[in-house]
């Protein structure tokens, strides 16, 4: 297995979508922290948000990029005849998928790593240094469970539809869908038990007057065995982990970690005993 990570990491190393995805979140750390500072030149009474509000930006949208990347990468194997190849020279399939499931996932991490650069760099001597750093901490370690667990669900569609274009569009749909399925849950959860009351103007034949609104209840709340279900599917998912910690949201990282390790596990199981009885033409 040793042999099949190392000349994937070679191969790694010679894809052009993953530089070009690698210096876009690189350059996309960059522009977020000049973008406010710039402003703040230009104008005196901006106020500069916080490092952690930065930080957090690119949690949902990397796993955008890792959806294209593993297709594309691993899609490569199938076009190129290299899975054939490596049957032929005696590898197992397991080993063969778990390869390239660890150098897809990698390949994910370095992204994530390419973002922390900058923000490290220049983020901490002109922001200073971050408000909540245990937060950021645990926020960054789910988001590498989170990447990986990602990852082994593209896996699965990379290593079982050969059709290099066919897989990308499967990735990168099921990623769509997982993403407004956490989106959904979210703002679902977001909506108040209360509308607040408040004083609105009415006027009659031009005459001014205020009516008081009483609180209410808000139609949309969900509550009982509905919400416990929408909490789950929203902390199991990782697009749902994602934008909770894009919106700063305060998170049980044992409980997320936990649910991004099924997911591996899971995936990761299925993936291989499909993937060995598959018929590779």
């Amino acid at each position: 297995m040793r042999n099949l990570i190392s000349a994937n990491f070679a191969k790694l190393k010679k894809d052009k979508f993953f530089w070009f995805a690698f210096f876009l979140m690189f350059s996309w750390s960059t522009i977020q922290l000049l973008a406010p500072l710039i402003e703040a030149v230009q104008n005196p009474d901006f106020e500069l948000p916080t490092l952690d509000a930065l930080f957090v930006q690119y949690y949902p949208l990397i796993g955008g990029l890792c959806a294209i990347l593993t297709g594309l990468f691993i899609g490569r194997e199938y076009s190129d005849g290299t899975i054939r190849n490596k049957v032929i020279a005696g590898h197992s399939r397991s080993v063969i998928y778990l390869s390239n499931f660890v150098v897809s996932t990698a390949a994910g991490w370095f992204l994530n790593i390419a973002w922390i650069i900058p923000m490290l760099l220049i983020g901490i001597p002109c922001f200073g240094m971050f408000s909540s750093p245990f937060t950021i901490a645990a926020y960054t370690l789910v988001s590498l469970l989170m990447i990986a667990a990602l990852t082994a669900v593209f896996s699965v569609f990379a290593m079982l539809i050969t059709n290099k274009t066919n897989s990308s569009i499967s990735i990168i749909c099921a990623f769509l869908f997982v993403l407004m399925l956490g989106s959904a849950c979210y703002n679902q959860l977001c909506e108040p038990e209360i509308i607040r009351g408040g004083d609105i103007v009415v006027e009659e034949d031009g005459n001014v007057s205020m009516e008081k609104l009483e609180p209410q209840n808000n139609p949309a709340y969900v509550s009982g065995n509905t919400r416990k279900i929408l909490t789950f599917v929203r902390d199991f998912l990782p697009t749902g982990q994602a934008i909770q910690m894009a919106n700063e949201e305060k998170i049980d990282p044992p409980i997320m970690l936990l649910y991004s390790s099924v997911i591996i596990v899971l995936s990761t199981y299925i993936g291989i005993i499909v993937f060995r009885k598959k018929d590779l033409k």
